[in-house]
């Protein structure tokens, strides 16, 4: 071996060391965001529970918990969902108030995010006004199956096997899980990852691996176990893909512009739109919906008269189990 040779060698073995090094830092830093995002979303679910009364405003409900998140020092993953009785998910208060009120009666879902630096964490919960004998235990099904699902969760399982186990409690508990809707990886930017988290055991699963994060999300149902889209739409999401597209309207280039810089690839709610432009969001929105530059997240809701519960927190997969993050 030349010199030249033995020091290209020695070269690559301090940059082997030097890249080695700068992945455990960075990987550091994940986890400390992470935990500091759960710990946020951890002390705004106490803020905000107390505040869920009957006759109380969703949108001011909304509105509180997303401020509290940035008062907090995190960011807002995505829009805060409320779904009410039948409506599961992707329900935020529109651009224009429809005065959304919680009655008594209600099963009341709440959905909020918190990221630090796109780092991301998921977690929900669901209040009941509603003493129907058939609902008593409808939270609870929710709840015991997260807490079984965390338990079975580490390092090289398949989640198709957390989906059994999640499905035989919740059906255990005389409710039905949504096959549409479940659990899912969290990662960076991106709310929804690659890997699932199915509901069912009959559904295809992903290996579980050290570093991954994932939202154990369980719905339980007194419907039939399935959602439909609503027409209703409130929340969008930037379509990475999508490349450079012609737009028609000054407004439409303006709002792309300020969602780039400020969402990124992060779900947005239109009425945020609204406190940053006076007018042109919903045609705004409608072009670059058309162009392909935002992706749309319709409300989803099982059949009408029914009821859906929900429980979802964020676990950290570590070497040999988990660590709840929120």
């Amino acid at each position: 071996m030349s010199k030249d040779q033995k020091l290209k060698t020695k070269s690559d073995e301090k940059k082997s060391k030097e890249e080695l090094e700068k992945e455990a830092e960075e990987k550091q830093h994940e986890i400390e965001s992470l935990r500091k995002a759960g710990k946020i979303a951890q002390e705004v679910k106490s803020f905000i529970k107390p505040r869920i009364k009957v006759d109380t405003k969703v949108l001011d409900l909304i509105e509180s918990t997303e401020s509290k998140i940035v008062e907090l020092g995190g960011g807002c993953a995505f829009p805060v969902n409320i779904g009410i009785n039948n409506v599961a998910a992707h329900y935020t208060s529109p651009l224009k108030d429809d005065n959304l009120v919680i009655k008594n009666g209600d099963i009341v879902k709440i959905d909020l995010g918190v990221h630090i630096e796109g780092y991301i964490v998921d977690t929900a919960f669901t209040i009941s006004f509603n003493d129907e004998k058939v609902l008593e235990n409808i939270i609870q099904a929710t709840e015991v199956a997260v807490e079984a699902a965390k338990m079975i969760a580490k390092p090289k399982i398949n989640t198709k096997n957390i989906g059994k186990k999640i499905e035989d409690i919740v059906r255990g508990f005389k409710y039905i899980p949504i096959k549409e809707l479940g659990g899912h990886q969290v990662e960076r930017w991106t709310v929804h990852g690659k890997k699932q988290l199915p509901e069912l055991g009959s559904q295809s699963g992903d290996i579980m691996e050290e570093g991954d994060v994932f939202a154990v999300e369980i719905f339980a149902s007194t419907g039939n176990g399935s959602v439909h889209y609503t027409n209703a739409s409130y929340i969008y999401e930037l379509n990475p893909y999508t490349g450079r597209v012609p737009l028609r309207r000054k407004f439409s280039k303006q709002i792309l512009g300020f969602i780039n810089k400020n969402y990124k690839t992060l779900p947005f709610a239109e009425r945020w739109l609204g406190k940053e432009f006076r007018m042109g969001v919903l045609f705004g929105l409608q072009e670059l919906v058309q162009q392909d530059k935002l992706k749309v997240h319709n409300v989803l809701a099982e059949q009408k008269g029914t009821y859906v519960a929900q429980t979802e927190e964020t676990i950290l997969i570590t070497e040999d189990g988990y660590e709840q993050l929120t």
